[in-house]
């Protein structure tokens, strides 16, 4: 919840730094090579190594395709949708991740949950203002940047990722994707950096706010597992929405606050969900008891 939280507070600071001259794939960036260094620095300091085996470097790799295709897929769906539109039909994640869950890595799918996800999808459902040209190019890839989230969610939980130590995870998931993502950048020819100090002060706090957030994520995926951790994220557009009422005085109509409603529904349900099952493969704990006895 604290992850979709500080995703939430994205439009915030992004609108500042596009003023500045930034634009998002540039800001994507910055949060990537910002990421990398400083949780680089955390596991030196922690003592903690960087060497990686190979079928770490395997996962990374592919994790890294889902999570940085995520963000560019989205951005290009704003070409051709209303951001509102675009932002709802990528959010059809937290059903994929369900689906997937079932289908590729065979777990359990209570009542319960798909309750919650039928409130979770309605209220973000509900946040959209429809207006605006809506063309059907826009609508596929908004889904593909859903369906690209949830691949990433999806294999991260059946990774051996997830028994990597956090701040090491982090570290190389912003190296592979920060890869991934100037390469494309440079085939798009979209980089701008911000021209103003104002500009550059909030894209370093967005750097670090977003960098937690992604750790969060993470740590979410490992201990709440990849179904719950999705449902929990659904307060991202809720945070959006909430910010936009507080700090832009944005009107919140009577649908926008029965999706409030049917949002926070869901999660608590799920929060009090008692059918918890071990996410971590079962030699996690041990190989982390091996490594604390070893440092």
């Amino acid at each position: 919840m604290l992850s979709a939280v500080a995703f939430g507070c994205n439009p915030l600071m992004a609108r500042t730094v596009y003023a500045g001259g930034g634009n998002a794939i540039t800001l994507t960036l910055c949060r990537l090579v910002f990421g990398s260094v400083l949780f680089g620095l955390l596991c030196c300091l922690r003592g903690v190594s960087l060497r990686i085996t190979r079928r770490e470097c395997r996962d990374l790799a592919i994790c890294a395709i889902g999570f940085s295709a995520t963000p560019i897929l989205l951005l290009s769906s704003y070409h051709y949708l209303p951001s509102g539109l675009a932002t709802t039909i990528h959010f059809v994640y937290p059903t994929l991740v369900l689906a997937g869950c079932v289908l590729f890595r065979h777990e359990k799918l209570t009542l319960r949950k798909v309750v919650c996800c039928i409130l979770c999808t309605v209220g973000v459902i509900s946040f959209y203002t429809p207006g605006g040209s809506v063309r059907l190019v826009g609508i596929l890839i908004a889904f593909a940047s859903g369906a690209t989230y949830a691949f990433y969610t999806v294999y991260l939980a059946g990774s051996c990722l997830l028994e990597m130590d956090a701040y090491k995870l982090a570290c190389w998931t912003g190296v592979f994707s920060g890869v991934i993502t100037f390469a494309a950048a440079l085939c798009l020819g979209q980089f701008a950096f911000p021209d103003t100090a104002l500009a550059w002060s909030v894209t370093g706090i967005f750097c670090v706010v977003i960098c937690f957030a992604s750790l969060l994520y993470q740590l979410g995926t490992k201990y709440a597992g990849a179904q719950s951790t999705a449902l929990f994220s659904t307060f991202e557009p809720l945070t959006s929405v909430m910010i936009g009422a507080l700090v832009y005085h944005e009107s919140m109509n009577l649908r926008a606050a029965a999706g409030v409603f049917c949002i926070l529904l869901g999660t608590c349900l799920l929060a009090l969900d008692k059918d918890r099952t071990a996410q971590c493969p079962p030699d996690s704990q041990h190989g982390r008891s091996l490594e604390n006895a070893k440092n």
